[in-house]
């Protein structure tokens, strides 16, 4: 009797076997992003990040994976969920270092944000202003602010299109960290300025002389440099509207003055008036190319909402306290200008009405009919 052979046994598949597998695999991957939430062997380095009131768990996890916090945002959302802090993330500004885990990471965001610093942006500062008060207050190099502000790539991922960054600098007080990087500080006061654009500009059918949002902040930052007093910038705005509306020269100095590098508000000399600069709107038609500072919500909505257009004045002068007289006519104009001088009680004040008025006629684009005049005495 010959032996039996024994027949191979066959492989039975067994699902229990597998889900374990895929179970443990699973397993594995949410462990690496919650104690490896940045790879392996992260660099030695800090990044910044700024949670504002109201974002959703979402958009923080997509903000921490954009910095390179995070390698993938699952398993921090699913881990935020389960310990109850996907409602309780304090807003603030945070500052952690690359290979933090996902744990510490959440416990942070519940504490809360410390050691802030409270930098407040007054309105009408230009782009460089704006970078030297933001270097002396967070420490950090103001070359670093200056080449970023003028970065293309930076530009282009702010969906910025100009040279610069400057009229997108939202004045108002902000909590930063020592050491907050450039990119987070501009790109929290670029959101905060495109905020007060589309706030402003909603539920209309149509923007003021069908203007842009850009071109809204350029004229915004005009308006900031001119006006004095809260309660005459919807006038003044209408003014500078009327001017765009008739196609006269806006002849605005503070324009004149940031072309050839001076402080917007500087006082001029007619020399500085017949200097080419494409800001010289006494050469130049139409809006300067961009802003000349970064201006507050209310000169925006200043030139969204200017006086009605009955008000036809197209002329203003600075008279005693910081308030203008307007004239729709030149010829009240020159007698605002003597009113002016002459409040000001002084011979040099009557003699520089006289040079005023000299400057006027013999601007380069103005003649008696058309001249415009914004200078400040």
């Amino acid at each position: 009797m010959s032996p039996r052979r024994r027949t191979p046994s066959r492989q039975v598949f067994r699902p229990r076997r597998w889900a374990l597998l895929l179970l443990v695999a699973a397993g594995l991957a949410v462990a690496y992003d919650l104690l490896l939430p940045a790879g392996s062997f992260p660099p030695s380095e800090r990044r910044a990040v700024l949670v504002e009131r109201g974002q959703s768990l979402n958009h923080v996890a997509s903000e921490l994976k954009r910095v390179g916090l995070l390698h993938g945002t699952l398993g921090f959302q699913v881990l935020a969920r389960l310990m109850g802090l996907d409602r309780s993330i304090k807003a603030g500004q945070y500052s952690f270092k690359l290979g933090i885990t996902v744990p510490a990471l959440l416990r942070a965001f519940a504490r809360g944000m410390y050691g802030l610093n409270l930098v407040t942006i007054p309105e009408g500062l230009t782009l460089g202003e704006v970078n030297h008060l933001l270097s002396a207050r967070l420490g950090v190099p103001l070359a670093r602010f200056d080449s970023l502000a003028h970065e293309r790539r930076f530009l282009d991922s702010l969906r910025i299109d100009a040279p610069s960054i400057e009229g997108y600098l939202a004045p108002d007080t902000y909590e930063f960290l020592p050491g907050t990087a450039p990119e987070v500080a501009f790109r929290t006061m670029v959101n905060r300025t495109n905020d007060v654009l589309l706030k402003a500009a909603a539920g209309r059918d149509s923007l003021p002389l069908g203007l842009s949002l850009y071109q809204i902040l350029t004229l915004a930052s005009i308006v900031e440099s001119e006006a004095q007093l809260e309660d005459e910038r919807r006038h003044i705005a209408r003014v500078y509207l009327n001017r765009l509306q008739i196609g006269m020269p806006l002849q605005a100095d503070p324009t004149v003055a940031y072309g050839i590098g001076m402080r917007p508000r500087s006082r001029l000399f007619l020399k500085d008036l017949r200097t080419e600069s494409p800001f010289n709107t006494y050469l130049h038609e139409g809006l300067p190319p961009g802003p000349i500072c970064n201006p507050g919500a209310a000169s925006v909505n200043a030139v969204l909402s200017p006086l009605p257009e009955t008000n036809r004045d197209l002329y203003f002068v600075a008279s005693g306290g910081g308030r203008s007289l307007f004239a729709r006519t030149y010829a009240q104009h020159l007698h605002n200008i003597r009113e002016a001088r002459r409040a000001q009680g002084s011979l040099i004040g009557v003699a520089a009405s006289l040079m005023d008025s000299l400057m006027v006629k013999d601007s380069v684009t103005a003649t008696p009919e058309t001249a415009v005049r914004t200078r400040r005495p």
